[in-house]
């Protein structure tokens, strides 16, 4: 059961790396609310997003982690499994 859970992790790697990467990119902040004179209206229009090197490095760092809980989930075989092969 452990080495279908890791595979399964290891190939749910890339797909969730890539959509947080994608979601990360998505993401946007807006400025706090003010009163709508002209120097606020300015401020909306700078709507501010992840750099693309930040969303890259997110959705690496999920596929990373991804890959580390499927090591983790893994086991090396014991002496008698090596023995019965």
């Amino acid at each position: 059961m452990r080495r279908i859970v890791a595979l399964v992790l290891r190939l749910a790697s890339v797909p969730v790396g890539v959509g947080v990467g994608l979601w990360t990119s998505q993401l946007m902040t807006f400025p706090s609310q003010c009163s709508p004179e002209g120097i606020c209206l300015l401020r909306l229009v700078a709507i501010r997003t992840f750099a693309t090197w930040q969303c890259a490095l997110f959705g690496a760092g999920a596929s990373v982690v991804m890959l580390l809980l499927s090591l983790a989930v893994t086991r090396l075989p014991s002496t008698r499994e090596f023995r019965a092969s």
